[in-house]
């Protein structure tokens, strides 16, 4: 089973895959920061700006001092991470914050 919606999804098996066309630089996403590192997990607030790197295979959150807060595991990590292996740079602002529960918007860095 196959198609698509005119959310620019394509859909595969029942399983929603984000459309891999989207322009890396107007790539911006929300998502749940995953296995948050609770040392520090004080050092950020809502309006931090957090660094977006790879490590390995693995997209990973630093603060402004290079400390990593968390991860990400979206539906659409693969296009992340082939815009960053193309040399765009994104950073996550956090949004809200709730308990260990962070949620950030992935964005380009202009």
């Amino acid at each position: 089973m196959s198609g698509s919606s005119s959310s620019g999804r394509s859909f595969l098996g029942g399983i929603a895959m984000e459309n891999p066309t989207v322009d890396c630089s107007s790539l911006k996403r929300s998502t749940k920061v995953v296995s948050p590192t609770m040392i520090y997990f004080k050092t950020v607030f809502v309006g931090t700006i957090l660094k977006v790197e790879l490590d390995d295979s693995k997209v990973i959150l630093l603060d402004s001092s290079d400390n990593a807060v968390g991860s990400i595991i979206p539906a659409w990590i693969g296009r992340l991470i082939d815009c960053i292996n193309d040399g765009y740079q994104f950073e996550a602002i956090i949004n809200n914050m709730n308990g260990a529960s962070i949620d950030v918007t992935i964005q380009h860095k202009v």
